[in-house]
């Protein structure tokens, strides 16, 4: 599909509309996320838009959340949000399935640099779990598999950065029959909302990232459950993302 042919049907949409499809389709098919004004203008030009009087930095600052600036003057880029990828599949024809599975082979490569320098190599093989999962769409899976590389991780630090007499003290003084912790392993005795506090408490983690982490937490323990939660490939990448940012 040629973005002449995607961009036909949206024929009478705004330009905000026709400038954010153009995003999402050249994310989508070429791999593309970050895009100068002139750039995008181009684009749509060749497709036959007539963009000759459009104001495109306008038409993006006035899109809110939908995208993502960086930079000043003409070196300034915009990219999709999350959200803006989801207003622009409420609106805009489907792609092929082609196109969308290039799209994610294109952004499951980009995580894959990112895990690819995590140190510890149990978190890494769980984070290359994760991503297994993304791109193939089992997305609950991804959850899953992103929050345990989390949870390892977190583990590790708790132990490399305190004692098992100051942990003890930490898991007893939020739970009195908390387990005595005398190894490594029996961190996993501990349910990982006492994990975070714990993490908090020593220190390898500040209260910000213990609120965005029981966030992430708890839609790891949605996707674990039988429930009719079905998380798109946008949540579950966010989900991937937002942890490797945090922790690694």
């Amino acid at each position: 599909m040629k973005l002449v042919e995607y961009l036909a049907p949206l024929k009478g949409s705004t330009q905000q509309a026709r400038i954010l499809a153009t995003m999402y389709f050249l994310e989508r098919t070429a791999g593309e996320r970050q895009f100068t004004t002139g750039h995008l203008r181009n684009s749509m030009a060749e497709a036959r838009i007539n963009v000759r009087s459009w104001n495109f930095t306008a038409r993006l600052s006035a899109a809110g959340h939908a995208v993502h600036a960086q930079g000043k003057g003409v070196a300034r880029t915009w990219e999709l949000t999350d959200s803006g990828r989801e207003a622009v599949e409420a609106f805009a024809p489907p792609l092929p399935v082609a196109a969308a599975a290039v799209a994610r082979r294109s952004e499951a490569a980009a995580l894959r640099v990112r895990i690819a320098a995590i140190v510890d190599v149990e978190a890494r093989d769980f984070a290359s779990e994760a991503v297994d999962c993304l791109e193939i769409g089992a997305h609950r899976a991804a959850i899953v598999f992103m929050w345990v590389a989390a949870a390892h991780e977190i583990q590790e630090r708790i132990w490399k950065a305190s004692t098992p007499a100051a942990i003890t003290a930490a898991a007893q003084s939020h739970n009195p029959r908390a387990k005595t912790c005398k190894k490594r392993d029996d961190l996993s005795e501990y349910n990982e909302e006492l994990l975070l506090q714990i993490a908090q408490d020593q220190g390898v983690i500040d209260k910000n990232q213990k609120a965005e982490l029981t966030k992430a937490l708890g839609l790891r323990n949605s996707s674990g459950h039988p429930n009719k939660l079905r998380p798109g490939e946008h949540r579950a990448k966010a989900h991937i993302e937002d942890i490797i940012s945090m922790l690694f």
